[in-house]
C-alpha cells in the first residue's frame, strides 16, 4: 500500500453512497446542492481491459456552479462502515500501480460549469494495468468544491462534496472468504422480550463480499419469535477485504407470560459471488420479567403445597384405617402390606359409595300417636345420605377440583407457549423500526 496519510471522511451523504445505491445530496455549509448519480458501480473485469462510463452532476442550486472532479483510493474506516479516503500521490498518480484503482482512472481535469437547475454528464474510463492485482479495488470520484491544499500533503483537507463509489473485481485468483467473528446480545438476560444483538463479520479474502441471510429467534420450546434479516435489499452491507463489519439489531418480541425463560438466535449467512458459502453460529440469552415470574413461581408454589397437604391427608387416613383394621392394636403394618395399606381409604370411598341412597325409605320406632312432623328417618345398617358422603369426602373432591383446574391452566399455559406466530418488531441500527406480524 501507498505510505500516506489516511482521509477520514464523516459526511452522512458519503456514507449513504457507501451502503445503498440512491443518488447522492450534498447540501454544503455555503448552500451549494448537488446531487451525483448513480452513487455505486460494481463490475468485474479483466487485466488489460478498458471500460467507459459516466455520472450525473445535478446543480440543485438557483444559481450557476462549478465543480471539480477526483477519484481516490478508500478502504474500511472501521466496523461501522466509514470510508478511509486515501489521497493519490503524484508518483502512483503517474505510474498507475497495481493496486490502486484511482490511479487507473481517467477523470476530466479542469472544473465542470452546470447552470442553476441543470445537469451535466462527467465522462471518465477506466483503464487496467496487465500487473492488476486479482481481487477487489475501491476507489470513489468526488464531486464538489476545489479542495484546500494537496491532497498529497499530510494536512490535506477536503471541502464539501459527494461521492459515487466504485467496487471492482479484477479478474485472477479471487479469494471469497470469510467468518462470524462475533454474534452476541448486549446482554445475557433481559426483562422483557426485546434483545440487541451484535453479529461482526470478518472478510479474511481479497476482495469485497456482500453477506445476506437472516437471524431467526427461538423461545425455549422451539418456537419461532422472529427473523431479521440482514442484507436482504440493495447494495447496503458490502464488506472490503481484511476489514470487520458490525451490523447491529434490535428485536422486540410481543410480552407474554408465555414466553419466558432461555432464547436461542441462530444467523446464517451467505455469501460470494455465486451465494454458495454459507456459515453460521448460534447464541443464547434469557428473557425474565419480573411480575409475570413472580404470579408463575407463586401459583406454582401453591399447587404443589396443596399436593403435599392433600397427599398427607390421605397417608394419615390410610394409616388411621390400619390401626381400625387391627383393632387399634397398634401394630405396624408390615412392609408388604404398605400398598395394600394406602388403598384403604379407596375401598372405604367405593364401599360407601355402594351404600349410599338417595331416598332412604324412614324407619321409625316411636309410637304411632308420635306426631309425624316429629319422626327421625333411620337408614338400614351402613347406609348414608348423599350429603353425609359429600361432607365425608369433601377434601377428595377439593382434590380433584384442583387437579382438573391446574391440568386445564397447563394446558393453556402450553398452547399459548407453542403458538407458532406472534408479532415481533425489528430494527436496524441504520433503518427505521419494521413492525412485523406474522
Amino acid at each position: 500500500m501507498i505510505s500516506s496519510k489516511y482521509i477520514r471522511v464523516f459526511p452522512a451523504f458519503v456514507l449513504t453512497a457507501l451502503f445503498a445505491a440512491v443518488p447522492a445530496l450534498a447540501q454544503q455549509s455555503d448552500g451549494l446542492s448537488i446531487t451525483v448519480t448513480p452513487t455505486l458501480f460494481q463490475l468485474s473485469i479483466a487485466p488489460g481491459e478498458t471500460w467507459s462510463s459516466s455520472v450525473k452532476v445535478v446543480n440543485n442550486n438557483s444559481f450557476d456552479a462549478t465543480y471539480n472532479v477526483q477519484a481516490l483510493d478508500f478502504e474500511a474506516g472501521g466496523e461501522d462502515g466509514t470510508a478511509k479516503y486515501i489521497p493519490l500521490l503524484d508518483e502512483v498518480a503517474s505510474s498507475p500501480q497495481s493496486y490502486s484503482l484511482a490511479s487507473w482512472l481517467q477523470i476530466p481535469k479542469v472544473p465542470i460549469f452546470i447552470k442553476a437547475g441543470r445537469s451535466q454528464e462527467v465522462p471518465f474510463t477506466l483503464r487496467i494495468p496487465n500487473n492488476a492485482e486479482p481481487g477487489g479495488h475501491y476507489a470513489a470520484l468526488l464531486v464538489g468544491t476545489k479542495p484546500q491544499g494537496s491532497l498529497s500533503g499530510s494536512g490535506a483537507r477536503i471541502s464539501s462534496f459527494v461521492s459515487s463509489l466504485m467496487f471492482v473485481r479484477i479478474k485472477g485468483e479471487t479469494i471469497e472468504s470469510g467468518r462470524i467473528r462475533e454474534f452476541s446480545t448486549k446482554q445475557d438476560l433481559y426483562q422483557e422480550p426485546k434483545a440487541d444483538f451484535v453479529l461482526r463479520f470478518e472478510n479474511t479474502g481479497n476482495t469485497h463480499v456482500r453477506p445476506s441471510g437472516d437471524i431467526e429467534i427461538y423461545n425455549m420450546w422451539g418456537k419461532e419469535r422472529g427473523k431479521i434479516k440482514i442484507n436482504e435489499d440493495g447494495n447496503f452491507g458490502n464488506v472490503l477485504p481484511k476489514s470487520i463489519r458490525k451490523f447491529q439489531f434490535t428485536w422486540e418480541g410481543q410480552a407474554s407470560a408465555f414466553d419466558i425463560g432461555p432464547y436461542s438466535a441462530v444467523v446464517t449467512l451467505a455469501y460470494g459471488e455465486d451465494g454458495r458459502k454459507n456459515i453460521s453460529a448460534k447464541t443464547y440469552f434469557w428473557v425474565i420479567p419480573t411480575g409475570p415470574v413472580v404470579t408463575t413461581l407463586g401459583s406454582i408454589a401453591v399447587i404443589i403445597l396443596l399436593f403435599a397437604w392433600f397427599i398427607r391427608r390421605y397417608i394419615r387416613r390410610a394409616l388411621e384405617l390400619e390401626k381400625k383394621r387391627f383393632s387399634m392394636s397398634g401394630e405396624v403394618p408390615q412392609r408388604e402390606n404398605a400398598i395394600k395399606t394406602l388403598l384403604e381409604p379407596l375401598k372405604e370411598g367405593v364401599v360407601d359409595m355402594r351404600n349410599m341412597s338417595r331416598a332412604p325409605v324412614p324407619v321409625t320406632s316411636v309410637p304411632e300417636i308420635e306426631p309425624v312432623s316429629t319422626r327421625v328417618p333411620i337408614l338400614p345398617q351402613g347406609r348414608i345420605t348423599l350429603k353425609q358422603f359429600a361432607g365425608k369426602y369433601s377434601l377428595f373432591f377439593v382434590f380433584v377440583g384442583v387437579v382438573v383446574i391446574s391440568t386445564l391452566l397447563a394446558g393453556w399455559y402450553f398452547e399459548r407457549a407453542l403458538e407458532q406466530h406472534r408479532a415481533y418488531r425489528i430494527q436496524a441500527i441504520t433503518s427505521e423500526v419494521e413492525e412485523v406480524s406474522q
